[in-house]
């Protein structure tokens, strides 16, 4: 008996469990909606926009629009936005989109500007991809900031990220500065190469020549060589003995004498011209030789030999500032301000907007500062001839997915910099931030080859294979190049 009333007993619950089942309905899911955060359109020109739609269930779905512009339809069936804006709808329409399944629902906010052309479009999808990679590739990096300017000499910027401690209040915008570290060299080699298009040097001139010193073999070393970093020069800033010194402090203030003593006690690396050898102390040399030349403080050289004639207006030769004599508009970090930039002088400190290098490097490396023989020397391999790495006049070599360019790495206190000028397409691209990332490189060819891809109007051929070009500029850095 008791046996049989524990069977009971169990089918009840039984029943009961299954009753108490069936009456609960299944879990509702919302339904799935994709949407691009910042969209864009052009006057007079067709736009359509796909929105990704689905529903876990494979329930129905509905979607409905807050701020959806006049000008613009929604189209159920495709699930798609389409329409043509006049220039009475130029702007900005921030739009809500809610998706319901009946039962649940998910919304997206999306920001759509219409531009007045193709150009403030481009800059926009520029911009956008920027956004983009800056997530995926080096998260939390703080702010990049970016230029290019196309064979037409049109001017397309992008940026995002704040100004830094202190200032992140603040946004980057397209008047921005860097430091720009060793993208400093080009601009010495511009001044360099203009004494020597107006017959005032030679490149193949001994330094002694020009410029009186007691630097090893100033009086066999060239102009040239010094340029190339084929002559041998001891690098006082890749030297534990100069960041040790005694004298050294956040506000020391170092002559080119003074730096040169370091390569004075250390010796030469090698004879001139028998080895590749990075020198910044050879560079700071070469401001020395500037400002014999000329008469004029270098700070003053630059100003009336580069600033002025190419029209720079974002861009200052930092002979001055500590922490307590800052510069207005200049990005910051932790170590803006970590030492007197008169350690760098004429090889790597320089301030400057991505505006202002992308249009330096444009007249630079495109024939519009030099002589077209000048010019031509600048991409010279001398480096590898020597065992080096590939680099010329004051400009680094590159191939990335078989598009030759060059320009220049910058690297110091935290801040990246790149300068690249692509010959075949008359494009220039300047890239900057106030930060640093182990994908730092990734980034830059990330960049590169949607510049390539985009803004390309010569008819290069399509990036194939940019992978390694990453390790290529990677084997070109070290932290004060």
């Amino acid at each position: 008996m008791p046996c049989r009333n524990a069977i009971l007993l169990l089918l009840l619950v039984s029943f009961v469990w299954v009753a108490c089942k069936d009456s609960v309905s299944p879990q509702i899911h919302p339904p799935e909606l994709s949407a691009p955060a910042r969209m864009g359109a052009i006057v007079d020109r067709e736009f359509t926009q796909p929105l990704q739609v689905s529903d876990p269930q494979g329930l129905d779905v509905d979607l409905t629009f807050m701020g959806l512009p006049a000008w613009l339809e929604y189209i159920p069936q495709q699930y798609l936005l389409q329409g043509t804006p006049g220039e009475q709808d130029l702007g900005s329409f921030d739009i809500t989109i809610t998706a319901s399944n009946g039962s649940e629902t998910v919304s997206r906010d999306v920001t759509l500007t219409v531009y007045a052309t193709e150009s403030a479009f481009r800059e926009f999808e520029l911009q956008s991809h920027l956004i983009r990679s800056l997530g995926s590739i080096t998260p939390g990096m703080r702010g990049v900031s970016m230029a290019v300017i196309d064979f037409s000499g049109s001017l397309y910027t992008a940026f995002t990220g704040d100004m830094g401690p202190g200032q992140s209040h603040l946004l980057l915008d397209s008047e921005s500065m860097f430091r720009i570290a060793s993208v400093t060299k080009p601009m010495t080699a511009a001044l360099i190469l203009k004494l020597v298009d107006d017959g005032l040097i030679g490149l193949d001139d001994i330094l002694l020549d020009h410029y009186p010193t007691s630097l090893p073999n100033a009086g066999s070393m060239t102009i040239r060589q010094m340029l190339s970093h084929t002559a041998g020069v001891f690098d006082h800033l890749n030297s534990s003995a100069f960041w040790g010194h005694p004298a050294f402090t956040p506000t020391k203030v170092w002559s080119v004498t003074e730096l040169v003593h370091f390569a004075i006690q250390n010796g030469p690396r090698f004879s001139p011209g028998m080895g590749y050898g990075y020198s910044n102390t050879a560079f700071c040399v070469l401001g020395a030789v500037v400002e014999q030349v000329t008469g004029l403080p270098l700070s003053e050289a630059y100003e009336q030999m580069l600033f002025e004639p190419m029209e720079l207006e974002h861009i200052l030769y930092d002979d001055f500032s500590t922490a307590s004599n800052t510069i207005p508009g200049l990005a910051l970090n932790n170590r803006t301000y970590e030492y007197h930039l008169s350690a760098a002088g004429a090889a790597g400190a320089m301030v400057a907007s991505p505006s202002d290098v992308a249009s330096f490097g444009r007249q630079f490396y495109g024939g519009r500062y030099l002589s077209g023989s000048l010019t031509g020397e600048l991409s010279v391999n001398i480096g590898a001839r020597h065992g080096g790495q590939n680099y010329g006049l004051g400009t680094r070599i590159w191939t990335a997915g078989g598009i030759p360019h060059h320009g220049h790495t910058g690297t110091l206190m935290n801040y990246r910099s790149i300068l690249m000028y692509v010959p075949g397409s008359d494009l220039t691209i300047a890239i900057h931030a106030h930060d640093t990332h182990n994908n730092w490189f990734n980034l830059v060819d990330d960049l590169f080859m949607y510049v390539m891809e985009n803004f390309d109007h010569a008819g290069t051929p399509p990036i194939a294979d940019i992978k390694e070009s990453s390790q290529e500029r990677i084997s070109q850095y070290s932290e004060m190049y």
